[in-house]
């Protein structure tokens, strides 16, 4: 499992939830160790889960038939959860609002059993021990509910469009917004998580150093980023995106010409799972404001690492480099902006209509992965400068996850 179960019940009962029902891929996956194909492929919903604070009552996971077959059952022998499958409507319904026949759930047909390989037999298994297929996705959910007895209690939902689904098959129980509650439950990884974080960011980092050290053969900022794309993929990783230069854009190309200096931040994925790496590239010889700069971000994100432990605020966090930067001598704006990272980039709580709390509020937590932006956000001073690192917390300290390279890279 990639969630620490306990942690996940510890929360739920701050909050008074009985049970988290989820639809967002991340959350999916995060639940139930699979991202769901069909949402990759253009679908919304395809996949739910469900998970109940009560640790006898299993998991259920709510999916397309044919994608569960298909896509689910080959990559483990699941015996930890309840699958409800769903196919489409076979025909009208007997009476006014219930649910109508299903069509049958289907796999492959079978030219000659003799032939079939584990795999082929497998997944055959695992459709037939699966519940009998239902109508569509929210008859199957309401299955689910009430087979786990969760029709009365108190459901944490991550999209609000699931409560409509939910009311519409005569469910009663009491909803509320979870999407911040599944994100304080990931601020603090479990050792499987962590284990994916540190494989994320050492393929992250590789590939943003491999890219950068052919900045001036490459000559512009469009093979720049295709290169450290390339870098990644070849370390195992997905590329995310690549900040060049200060700019976001990927539409955007410009020469990399000798005296340059500009930052590069480097985000891909290992099995859903981030790295996020910035530098600073010099073309030859920066200008002097440059090079201070650079100097300069190095030593107040040092003094950060040194303090950083669990119990520190977000807003320490940053407070620390920019007194840092003013004990320097200088005037120089660097965010020192800290975030979670984990399965997004930003992967802690965020502020909503629903509940307004600021970032800044945040603690960190032990085995929590975070990262401290530190950009230069000044134009005009010759180029562009950054520095970030990933850092595991610890409850007396933090550590790196990765190899720590040299803040600047000269080329």
């Amino acid at each position: 499992p990639l969630f620490d179960a306990d942690r996940a019940r510890l929360f739920m009962e701050r909050e008074g939830l009985d049970a988290l029902v989820v639809t967002h891929p991340a959350n999916v996956y995060y639940l139930s160790n699979h991202w769901p194909q069909l949402d990759r492929m253009g679908f919304t919903d395809s996949a739910l889960a469900v998970f109940s604070r009560d640790p006898q009552r299993p998991l259920a996971l709510v999916m397309h038939a044919f994608s569960y077959f298909y896509t689910v059952s080959p990559e483990a022998y699941f015996d930890d959860r309840l699958v409800f499958p769903y196919t489409q409507p076979s025909g009208p319904a007997a009476e006014p609002g219930a649910e109508p026949p299903s069509a049958p759930a289907r796999g492959l047909r079978v030219y000659d059993e003799e032939l079939m390989t584990a795999r082929e037999q497998h997944r055959q298994r695992s459709l037939e021990s699966a519940r009998p297929p239902s109508a569509d996705a929210s008859w199957a959910l309401a299955k689910a509910l009430r087979e786990l007895g969760l029709t009365g209690a108190t459901i944490g939902i991550d999209d609000g469009r699931l409560e409509a689904v939910i009311r519409s098959r005569g469910i009663e129980a009491q909803l509320r917004a979870a999407e911040n509650t599944l994100r304080r439950i990931r601020m603090a990884k479990s050792p499987v998580e962590i284990q994916l974080m540190r494989l994320a960011a050492q393929q992250n980092m590789k590939a943003g150093m491999a890219a950068a050290r052919q900045a001036r053969a490459l000559g512009s900022t469009q093979a720049l980023r295709a290169r450290f794309y390339a870098e990644a993929a070849a370390r195992g990783n997905t590329g995310v995106f690549m900040v060049i230069n200060g700019a976001s854009s990927e539409v955007i190309d410009e020469p990399i010409t000798d005296g340059m200096a500009f930052s590069i931040d480097c985000v891909s994925h290992c099995r859903h799972y981030h790295g996020d790496f910035a530098r600073t590239i010099f073309v030859g010889e920066p200008r002097p404001q440059m090079r201070r700069a650079t100097e300069a971000i190095a030593i107040a994100w040092q003094e950060i690492r040194e303090q950083l432990r669990a119990g520190m605020r977000f807003a320490d966090v940053t407070r620390i480099g920019k007194e840092s930067i003013k004990k320097q001598g200088l005037d120089l704006p660097v965010s020192f902006r800290p975030h979670s990272v984990g399965l997004f980039h930003t992967d802690h709580p965020q502020p909503s209509l629903i509940e307004p709390r600021k970032p800044d509020e945040l603690v960190l937590e032990k085995d929590m992965i975070l990262s401290v932006d530190c950009p230069v956000l000044q134009a005009g001073q010759g180029g562009t400068a950054h520095l970030e690192d990933l850092m595991l917390i610890g409850e007396t300290g933090a550590e790196p996850i990765h190899d720590v390279p040299p803040g600047v890279i000269v080329v």
